[in-house]
Order: C-alpha cells, then sequence, then structure tokens
C-alpha cells in the first residue's frame, strides 16, 4: 500500500495509551484546583440587566465573572466550561492563566 500523506498527518504519533491510562488518580482534583483558582483571580462584575451567560444560556444575573477577553458568566458556568476547555466560549481566547 502506497504511503499516504494525507492520513500520515491525521495521525498523532506522539500520543502514548499506556501513559495516558496511568495518569495520576488525583489528576481531575488538580485539575478542578486549578480552575478554581483561575476562577477566583477573575474579576467579578456588575452586568447589565440583559446580560445572558453564554454557557447556560440564562439572563438576568447581576453578578459575574469577566475573563481576560471581557466576556462575563455565571462563576459556576465558567468553573464547569473550564473543566473542558481552556478558552473563553464565545471567542477562544486562550483564558488558562
Amino acid at each position: 500500500m502506497a504511503s499516504n500523506p494525507f492520513w500520515s498527518c491525521l495521525i498523532d504519533t506522539g500520543f502514548d495509551l499506556d501513559e495516558a491510562l496511568t495518569l495520576p488518580g488525583n489528576l481531575s482534583q488538580q485539575i478542578t484546583d486549578s480552575n478554581s483558582t483561575i476562577v477566583a483571580h477573575m474579576p467579578t462584575v456588575l452586568t447589565p440587566v440583559d446580560a445572558v451567560c453564554a454557557v447556560c444560556m440564562e439572563g438576568g444575573f447581576r453578578s459575574a465573572k469577566k475573563v481576560p477577553c471581557g466576556h462575563v458568566y455565571h462563576k459556576p458556568c465558567i468553573s464547569s466550561w473550564l473543566s473542558h476547555s481552556h478558552s473563553c466560549p464565545l471567542c477562544r481566547c486562550d483564558i488558562s492563566r
């Protein structure tokens, strides 16, 4: 079978399944602690009455956490989001710092 460069770019040759399966048991707790620290350092701001959280799509909240790009979210919503992604839900700006 001939080598196809298209398929070779789709395969992550740096991934090690054995390594992934032997990650520390407390890794999820470490990630949660890290997210809590990131969210704790975000400024708490008052939002307009018509503001809508882009994570839960609920409006009418007054107190929110402001991410570095300027978007605002409920504190529990952005904490939950950061457990899956380290970018802003709207603009994908990196917010893991």
